[in-house]
């Protein structure tokens, strides 16, 4: 394509900018960092933390080896690829553009289309490298995703407000992969989750992309991983807890073993029931840290964009999903262990009265 003059980017309808598609896949239940470090299961390189996000779960950076790119796309690059202790594996390719709006649209399903194909081999070839230190390894569970366009300011100074407006009508079809004009309730629904900090910058947050006009774009980023890993999370436990439940649903008399009848055995049988306590702990720790990774306490600005991610990609909605089916695995398991104290309680009676019964015995042929 030949070289725009600057002058005439914004008049020619022609925009440059990035691509940027996140994946996110759930690979196992636990991933030992440290086991791929020592032996050298993967590239691993140093990455600044981001000042916004708490050390809770530092993830391991790793480089991709040069692998041969979609078919199609001729310049492409993987800018994070990111190894989380809980079972995950993230990646962040980028595709610089130089386009209008409606060649943008087409040619943006298509990428993306293709980059869902790539990034699954991606993370294929990255999880035979690291499976001797999955816990539980199963490829893969679920999978998530999300993606952003981001846009070069243009050379005549436009407002972050006015460019949005101009462009309405372009920009909310290309958040959907819609390739027809939204109607106008759509649009103005798509573009009311907008935010800017100069003016002359703005960032319009959707349920399964964003549209950032902005030079410096690198920091919302981590804000768009952390979201998809977040929801990717929420979903597998969500779906983890579906399963549990229809289990013991289906149980229509759960039958205890002898052993648990003898006091001080058999509570330290670990029962399925018993093992509801412990994924009932084990998903809220998880699920907490996701939630408070993130330290914008003192950030207006990053707080509302983090707000409106949460917002549009329903982790609400997740959470009390999930908050619910934990309060059912609650009250399961206190009904199995009061059946099972009760149990005690009579058959430790039963044992006293037999005592007192051989005791009297003993005294009478005495």
């Amino acid at each position: 394509m030949e070289n725009i003059p600057v002058d005439s980017i914004g008049k020619s309808g022609i925009v440059k900018g990035n691509i940027l598609l996140f994946y996110a896949f759930d690979v196992g239940d636990d991933i030992d960092l440290d086991m791929i470090k020592s032996r050298g299961f993967v590239s691993t390189c140093s990455v600044p933390l981001s000042v916004y996000f708490k050390n809770y779960h530092i993830p391991l950076s790793f480089r991709m080896t040069p692998d041969e790119k979609p078919s199609g796309v001729l310049e492409s690059s993987c800018i994070s690829s990111k190894i989380y202790h809980f079972g995950v594996l993230s990646f962040c390719y980028r595709i610089p553009f130089e386009d209008t709006f409606e060649d943008l649209k087409v040619k943006l399903i298509d990428i993306k289309k293709r980059f869902d194909d790539h990034a699954e081999i991606d993370a294929k070839n990255t999880y035979k490298k690291i499976f001797p230190a999955i816990k539980k390894p199963h490829f893969c569970n679920l999978k998530n995703e999300y993606f952003a366009i981001q846009v070069y300011p243009l050379k005549e100074k436009m407002l972050g407000d006015d460019f949005k407006e101009m462009y309405a009508s372009k920009i909310a079809p290309l958040l959907r992969l819609e390739v027809y004009t939204l109607s106008d309730y759509q649009t103005d629904e798509i573009l009311a989750s907008s935010i800017g900090y100069y003016g002359e910058d703005l960032i319009i947050v959707d349920c399964s992309a964003s549209f950032i006009y902005d030079d410096e774009y690198f920091e919302p980023l981590e804000f768009f991983e952390s979201v998809t890993i977040q929801k990717l999370e929420l979903q597998y436990f969500d779906k983890l807890l579906d399963k549990k439940l229809q289990y013991f649903y289906e149980q229509q008399s759960y039958k205890l073993p002898l052993k648990t009848y003898i006091p001080l055995i058999g509570p330290r049988m670990d029962l399925p029931v018993s093992q509801l306590a412990k994924l009932r702990v084990d998903i809220s720790v998880i699920t907490e840290r996701l939630e408070g990774s993130i330290k914008l306490a003192e950030d207006a600005y990053y707080s509302k964009l983090y707000s409106m991610l949460v917002e549009k990609m329903s982790l609400k909605g997740w959470r009390d999903s999930i908050n619910r089916k934990l309060a059912i695995m609650h009250d399961l398991y206190s009904v199995f262990q009061d059946r099972l104290d009760t149990i005690h309680e009579e058959i430790l009676t039963i044992v006293i009265i037999l005592l007192i019964s051989f005791e009297a015995f003993m005294a009478f042929m005495r």
